[in-house]
C-alpha cells in the first residue's frame, strides 16, 4: 500500500511530472535536467529525493556525475500514466519547452556524457 502512496506523491507535482516525462526520453544528470528545465539544482533535487523514495528512479554513476533513468520496474507504471495523459502533457507549453531544450542539452554531450557542468544551455543559445 506504500509504495502506491509514494507513486501518488511522485505524480501530485507538476515538475515531478516533468522529470518523468523528460527521463522517459533519455537518462539525464541533475545538470542536463536543471538546464533543461530551468530549474535550480536544490530545487531539482528536492524534487528527485521524491521520486527516489518512491521508488521510480534508477541512478549510475559516470565520471563524476550522477545519471538518473526510470527504475525498470517502475517504467510500465509510469509510461502507462503519461500515455494515459499525452494530450493534457503535449498542450502544456513547459514540458514542450523542456523536451527542446532537453534536445539541445543532449548535443553538448562528449562521448554521449556530460562535461560540462551547471548553466550551459542558456550560455551557449543565442538570443
Amino acid at each position: 500500500m506504500n509504495d502506491v502512496v509514494l507513486l501518488g506523491k511522485a505524480l501530485a507535482d507538476p515538475t515531478r511530472v516533468r522529470v518523468l516525462a523528460a527521463l522517459l526520453r533519455t537518462e539525464l544528470c541533475v545538470c542536463e535536467l536543471a538546464d533543461a528545465m530551468e530549474m535550480s539544482q536544490s530545487t531539482l533535487s528536492t524534487h528527485l529525493q521524491t521520486l527516489r523514495q518512491a521508488g521510480v528512479l534508477a541512478t549510475e554513476r559516470r565520471h563524476k556525475w550522477i545519471n538518473y533513468s526510470i527504475e525498470q520496474g517502475a517504467r510500465p507504471a509510469i509510461e502507462a500514466v503519461l500515455t494515459h495523459y499525452a494530450d493534457a502533457l503535449k498542450a502544456d507549453k513547459r514540458g514542450q519547452r523542456d523536451a527542446e531544450r532537453i534536445v539541445r542539452r543532449l548535443a553538448m554531450r562528449e562521448d554521449g556524457c556530460c562535461t560540462l557542468g551547471f548553466g550551459q544551455l542558456d550560455t551557449r543559445e543565442t538570443p
